[in-house]
């Protein structure tokens, strides 16, 4: 009897971790440009046109902003645990540029090792105006509100009913 006490509280303690364990199986997500296996291959520099890669591979991701003649299309894959923040683990990004005849004219491919890490500016705008203080704001509206003098308006959208 003295045996099977621990042994019995050891399998209770032990059970809520192998059931959570599965719970702790990361999750992937892919996202953005899926190409079947081959058809990327499949592209030419010199020889294929826009309508080519369309038929091909399908429609770019993203086009340059201020050169249409750059293509993009863009992969990642996301791994996240649980509750956790999500992490990229694969990044592709395919970059297909046409010449002026409309024909290939490059081909590059980019991954995760490519990749920067762009900082965002933090600058503040300044606005006009008299900066008030917590006790202004509060009795700044005291003696604005007068009820009487809205009696006899129904509040809401007017209902005229209308012939």
């Amino acid at each position: 009897m003295r045996r099977i006490a621990p042994l019995a509280l050891a399998g209770a303690l032990l059970a809520p971790v192998l059931v959570a364990l599965p719970g702790c199986d990361p999750h992937f997500n892919q996202r953005g440009f899926a190409a079947t296996p081959g058809s990327i291959e499949k592209l030419e520099a010199g020889t294929q046109s826009r309508e080519d890669v369309v038929r091909l591979i399908g429609s770019p991701s993203a086009v340059a902003t201020f050169n249409p003649n750059i293509w993009y299309y863009i992969s990642e894959t996301q791994e996240s645990y649980a509750f956790l923040k999500p992490e990229i683990t694969q990044q592709k990004v395919i970059q297909i540029t046409f010449n002026d005849s409309g024909r290939i004219a490059a081909i590059k491919n980019y991954d995760l090792k490519d990749a920067q890490e762009i900082a965002m500016v933090k600058r503040i705008t300044p606005t006009s105006g008299k900066e008030l203080t917590v006790l202004e704001q509060i009795l700044g509206n005291v003696g604005k509100f007068n009820p009487a003098s809205k009696a006899g308006t129904a509040p809401g959208a007017p209902t005229g009913g209308g012939i």
